[in-house]
């Protein structure tokens, strides 16, 4: 049995980089760099993976219930998008439903700002999503599920919870929460969820377990920069940039591209071998990073991002005399087959500290691992 407090941190946002822009100027602009035409009445907006748990398919139904000029922009890839395509041919649907594919993160910005409202209809394995960050540090009001930090998020005035599986009920949030000010939306992002509140919530949090000020904190992250702003290694490098006003930072990361070793916004990286092979590479990253955690003298915390990062977490912190933190980023950290459970309760019985970007997480940590 693993008794052990779980903290709740949550999760960033960059709000020099997502902010309100003209809109009148970015809907001209999406218009022209994608080739598309948004509505002159509601334009609604998913980001993220096209994969079954995301639940777009009750998304893409909730347009029936819609005034029929409203358009639906759905950005990103993944093995669901043939089945979305397929779903809107055959409610007659295609001239509302546009899949932009992939967009480059630094666009995302000025392609948030054109639309009106940010769709998230997840129906399971949900965190704390970056996207829906993004989109209400630009002043979008939210359509979301309880699924993952949806519920403790999407306060009045900023958005709307509806149940899963539901297209009608999709469709009336997007009504009730159409006309949402966008101006007390983006102020409720910059209180709670920039990075600098949250680093500061982190470094006191840190401080706290070690009664001390901090001076040098290691993350460990399979994914970080230049390879793939992916979410986890998003948040973790704008955590850690953010958190190098106030002490030292590094990241031991898989080499995937880049140098071994350099400093990207006053983080120092340390990339070791990356293998291909989704359990191979976690691996192969857990055991290397150990390596080089070891040989990069004393940190005064060590932050292990789910299991792979963990396990690098609690040996080098036993070894090196560090505190070690396990952070479980959402709900698909913690649920999976027989062996990441052991694994995880392995960790949970050996760090200092656990973490988890949201409520609904960290009340799976303990049912599910404690």
């Amino acid at each position: 049995m693993v008794d052990k407090d779980i903290k709740v941190v949550p999760n960033g946002v960059n709000c020099d980089r997502f902010k309100p822009l003209n809109k009148k100027e970015q809907r001209k602009w999406v218009e022209d760099q994608f080739g598309v035409d948004l509505s002159s009445s509601l334009n609604i907006i998913n980001v993220g993976r096209l994969s079954q748990e995301k639940g777009l398919l009750y998304l893409i139904e909730s347009l029936r219930y819609l005034d029929p000029k409203t358009k639906l922009f759905i950005v990103g890839s993944g093995r669901q998008k043939d089945n979305l395509k397929e779903l809107s041919k055959k409610l007659e649907l295609e001239k509302q439903v546009i899949f932009m594919g992939k967009v480059a993160h630094e666009q995302l910005p000025s392609v948030l700002n054109a639309m009106n409202i940010f769709v998230l209809p997840a129906i399971s394995m949900e965190g704390f999503s970056n996207s829906m960050l993004e989109a209400m540090a630009c002043g979008l009001p939210v359509v979301t599920t309880p699924i993952g930090a949806g519920a403790e998020v999407i306060k009045e005035d900023i958005g709307v919870v509806v149940e899963t599986k539901n297209p009608k009920k999709i469709a009336d949030g997007i009504i009730k929460c159409s006309n949402l000010d966008g101006g007390k939306i983006r102020e409720y992002v910059e209180v709670n969820f920039s990075f600098n509140v949250v680093a500061k919530f982190v470094y006191d949090l840190y401080s706290q377990l070690c009664e001390k000020e901090v001076e040098r904190i290691c993350y460990c992250s399979l994914f970080a920069p230049p390879f793939l702003l992916s979410g986890a290694g998003m948040q973790v490098h704008e955590l850690s940039k953010a958190l190098s006003n106030m002490c030292d930072v590094s990241v031991i990361s898989a080499r995937i591209e880049g140098e071994k070793e350099e400093v990207i916004d006053g983080v120092r990286y340390y990339r070791v071998k990356y293998t291909r092979g989704e359990a191979k590479s976690r691996f192969v990253y857990s055991f290397m990073g150990s390596l080089k955690g070891l040989s990069l003298g004393k940190f005064d915390v060590i932050d292990g991002r789910n299991w792979e990062g963990g396990l690098i977490s609690v040996f080098v912190s036993k070894h090196g005399g560090s505190k070690s933190v396990m952070s479980f980023r959402g709900e698909g950290a913690v649920d999976g087959p027989w062996i990441k459970k052991g694994i995880n309760r392995f960790i949970l019985k050996r760090v200092d500290l656990a973490t988890a970007t949201d409520k609904r997480t960290a009340e799976l940590v303990k049912r599910a691992l404690v």
